[in-house]
């Protein structure tokens, strides 16, 4: 919204382009930004806004008092680890001794077991604080209340309809909890505890003992790097090279970090994978040992170790990734596989997780990995962001012994024989859900950036938006109008695409990491479009400004463009106050050939390819069908001068094109004779628009195709171009500001709309103008594109839904949806077309 942008950059004296970058993060008004900015410590939330915090706190004051027995129960991963760290740190600085439990990964599993209770029972137990587990944990503390032992629950995961009966529960995520933060990690959950239980005048100080640690926990365990954790991360990568940690700083030194700015790129891909090994192959007892550790020869020990056991899991993990790989490229099956379910008898069950991670990014497919345990095939799933892994397990789960997790990570155990079963069953699933678009990886952007707009001031302000992570990702921006030159590979294997990049204004130095093998085609290309993060480049104590390229694709020079497309598409829909005559039309026995898929693109191409000497005519009505298909067809490198023509309503004249594309067709109108084959891409509007086209198609081959939610497209349209009594209240307001309205362009009137945060097209200030002329709420001439509006004086309140030019736009909805429920009723098995 251009109004947003610039309200946000000149109250910040910012860029539009920073502030375009603000308002994308749905940062929206200027104290929000302000803090985004500048994310003091002084703005972490009082502790005590969540719920049971004051019942924890004073049982832990009271347990101190007693000389209670306190033990801390944490999970294996680095969000757990840090967890129990930081609470030890916490209570060795308050000269008290406190425990600490976490279970072993392959023995126990996640999450609290009644054995680990029992053991802890037989040492005194008398409070446990579960730090980063717990939540869901109803039958384990009840037995511990049994044994009379006291639990606060600490925790960030979903809650379920039943919470444990404890003595408190910290998480954010309860129903009746009112924090304003429900992102925190386990370590930001237990780092408010710790908030809590330290005097105000003493907590300024005494933050920086678990800053560093928290920090780690919250970039590794992925949660959105935006309100507290922003504070948090941020704050302690401003500290953490000069931390008093002196594990910390120890590990620091043996991955070589301890000389760098440390980023969240550092703490993601080199700290964190060195704190998780330990819990990964080995006992994680290791990591909460060298973040506590006052030691430093024991810290640097440790660190060893550390880096020793992260090598061993890098050699497990690369040995068990190689051996899924020939699995995968050896069997034809998991080529038409959407879902790539993986056995291997001897996988370390620790870091099959990972590798369905690598296997994922390498095929964009859902990846279920199982290895064998204790004669049952114990299994980690990852899966891409178009396909709910745990919902579609659920949908399994009476092959499964035990299964839990999220939209996009679970874990599973069944028996062995079943493996096969689940992935029969689960690829059918995937086959009804997702489409061959929904396996091509997505690369998000900022937007479009124009390279003039690129500069130092630029920079400095998107280093000001770091750290970047989830909620908060690096910037990256589009441009579609790019010359190369100086093209060449650079790196080992020349994995590495180097070159300059230019439009009539500027040149930049560019650099593209693994995209080396597209050399030659950059140096073929006249033009090229972009994805790139700009970013400083220091070489040899000169610093320059280089664009850091993430994607590039070669453009054809009559490329559509989506904002023109759209403009297009709502210039030309065409729905008028008048009634057609067809022919009725019977379909006897006839059965007409819909294709219910929701692999669209294979179907279009596959057609295309079977009928490739016919000509064909493609009709296509929704925005988002015009969308989908023209990428469908650019990816396919049609020939858009010769092979294929886009037309909107209708072709006029002949078309020597192989392949006619009507977009917003007026049905009755096309010259159908003159075409072998055709296809209706996506839904139609009206039934008698489907009525006709059957009775003046007979003898031509054709396809209805229809994905699930097709409909909703159509309405979407239908909803953005028929005003409601609420939008033509909003556009009269617009027009009577403005009075009298004279030789002005309606793109112009559009634009100025748009300013005032109207959500407006061509075809909606059509429609509204046309029934405020009708109600003599004003007059209006239309020549040349150009509007000449007056508006009147309404001599009597006018009620506009008894207007006929209303009634005919807004029963217009209802009539499509009286089609869309006989429609769908024939592609999901109805009789014929439904309309019997």
């Amino acid at each position: 919204n251009k109004s947003e942008i610039e309200q946000l950059a000149n109250n910040l004296g910012i860029t539009k382009t920073t502030a375009k970058l603000l308002l994308n993060r749905d940062i929206n008004n200027i104290e929000e930004a302000k803090t985004f900015l500048n994310p003091s410590l002084d703005k972490l939330y009082d502790p005590f806004l969540l719920k049971d915090m004051d019942k924890a706190v004073l049982r832990i004051e009271e347990a101190i008092k007693n000389k209670e027995s306190i033990w801390i129960y944490g999970d294996y991963d680095v969000d757990g680890v840090s967890s129990v760290s930081i609470l030890l740190k916490y209570f060795e600085n308050a000269n008290y001794k406190a425990n600490f439990y976490i279970p072993n990964r392959i023995e126990e599993g996640y999450g609290i077991n009644k054995d680990a209770i029992g053991r802890m029972y037989e040492e005194g137990a008398n409070l446990i604080i579960t730090v980063d587990c717990g939540i869901t944990s109803v039958e384990e503390i009840d037995y511990a209340k049994k044994l009379g032992i006291d639990v606060i629950i600490t925790d960030h995961h979903q809650c379920q309809e039943t919470l444990p009966n404890a003595y408190a529960i910290i998480n954010p995520k309860q129903e009746d909890c009112k924090y304003p933060c429900d992102i925190l990690c386990g370590c930001g959950i237990a780092f408010k505890l710790i908030q809590a239980l330290t005097p105000k005048e003493s907590f300024s100080k005494d933050v920086y003992n678990y800053l560093d640690i928290v920090a780690i926990a919250t970039v590794a365990d992925v949660v959105p790097l935006i309100d507290e954790n922003r504070i948090i991360v941020s704050n302690a990568l401003n500290y953490i090279n000069n931390t008093k940690n002196i594990g910390l700083k120890s590990l620091l030194e043996i991955t070589k970090l301890n000389d760098k700015k440390i980023n969240t790129g550092h703490i993601g891909f080199v700290i964190a994978p060195r704190i998780n090994a330990a819990g990964r192959i080995g006992s994680a007892d290791l990591g909460v040992k060298l973040l506590t550790t006052d030691d430093i020869d024991e810290a640097r020990e440790l660190a060893s170790l550390l880096e020793k056991e992260n090598q061993d899991r890098q050699e497990i993990e690369n040995k068990i990734l190689k051996e899924a790989l020939e699995i995968i490229e050896q069997n034809p099956k998991y080529k038409k596989d959407k879902v790539l379910v993986l056995y291997g008898e001897n996988w370390h069950q620790g870091v099959i997780g990972i590798v369905a991670s690598r296997i994922l990014e390498l095929y964009h497919k859902p990846v279920i990995i199982f290895t064998k345990q204790e004669n049952i095939a114990k299994g980690s799933a990852r899966s891409i962001p178009s396909f709910d892994i745990f919902e579609s397990l659920n949908l399994c789960k009476e092959i499964f012994i035990s299964f839990g997790g999220h939209k996009q990570a679970a874990g599973l155990s069944l028996k062995i024989e079943d493996i096969e079963i689940l992935r029969e069953k689960i690829n059918n699933i995937a086959d009804e859900i997702l489409t061959d678009e929904d396996l091509i990886p997505k690369i998000y952007c900022d937007g479009y950036l124009a390279l003039e707009d690129i500069n130092n001031k630029l920079l400095d302000e998107l280093n000001t938006l770091e750290p970047f992570g989830l909620g908060n990702p690096n910037p990256r921006f589009i441009n579609l109008d790019l010359k190369a030159k100086d093209v060449k590979s650079v790196g080992v294997d020349n994995k590495h695409l180097k070159m300059c990049v230019e439009n009539h204004i500027m040149t930049f130095d560019s650099i593209g990491f693994n995209l080396g093998q597209y050399s030659s085609s950059m140096n073929n290309a006249n033009r090229i479009a972009a994805l790139f993060t700009p970013e400083y480049n220091e070489f040899n104590g000169h610093t320059k400004i280089q664009l850091n390229l993430k994607d590039l694709k070669v453009i054809n020079s009559n490329n559509i463009i989506d904002e023109i497309l759209e403009r297009n598409y709502y210039n030309s829909i065409n729905f008028t106050n008048e009634n057609k005559t067809f022919i009725s039309y019977e379909n006897g026995d006839n059965y007409y050939p819909v294709d219910f898929t929701q692999n669209k693109g294979n179907s279009l191409l596959n057609f295309i390819d079977n009928y490739r000497n016919d000509k064909i005519l493609i009709l296509v009505n929704t925005l988002q069908g015009a969308q989908s298909l023209i990428k469908i067809l650019e990816i396919r490198n049609m020939d858009m001068d010769t092979g294929l023509k886009i037309h909107y309503n209708n072709i006029i004249g002949y078309s020597n094109s192989n392949i006619d594309i009507v977009i917003n067709p007026n049905i009755d109108k096309i010259q159908y004779k003159l075409y072998n084959s055709i296809i209706i891409y996506d839904m139609l509007f009206s039934e008698n628009d489907y009525l006709f086209l059957l009775n003046n198609t007979r003898n031509i081959d054709k396809k209805f195709f229809y994905s699930n939610n097709d409909e909703k497209k159509n309405v979407y349209i239908l909803k953005k171009i028929i005003p409601t009594r609420k939008k033509l209240v909003e556009i009269y307001r617009y027009l009577r500001r403005h009075g009298t309205l004279s030789n002005i362009s309606i793109d112009a009137i559009i634009l100025d709309m748009q300013k005032s945060n109207l959500d407006i097209n061509r075809k909606l200030l059509e429609h509204a103008i046309i029934i405020f002329a009708e109600g003599k709420l004003l007059n209006y001439s239309f020549k040349k594109d150009k509007y000449n509006i007056q508006i009147l004086d309404a001599k009597e309140k006018i009620n506009i839904e008894n207007l006929s030019t209303f009634k005919f736009y807004n029963n217009f909805i209802k009539e499509f949806i009286n089609f869309k429920d006989k429609w769908l009723n024939n592609v999901r098995g109805g009789k014929n077309h439904g309309f019997i």
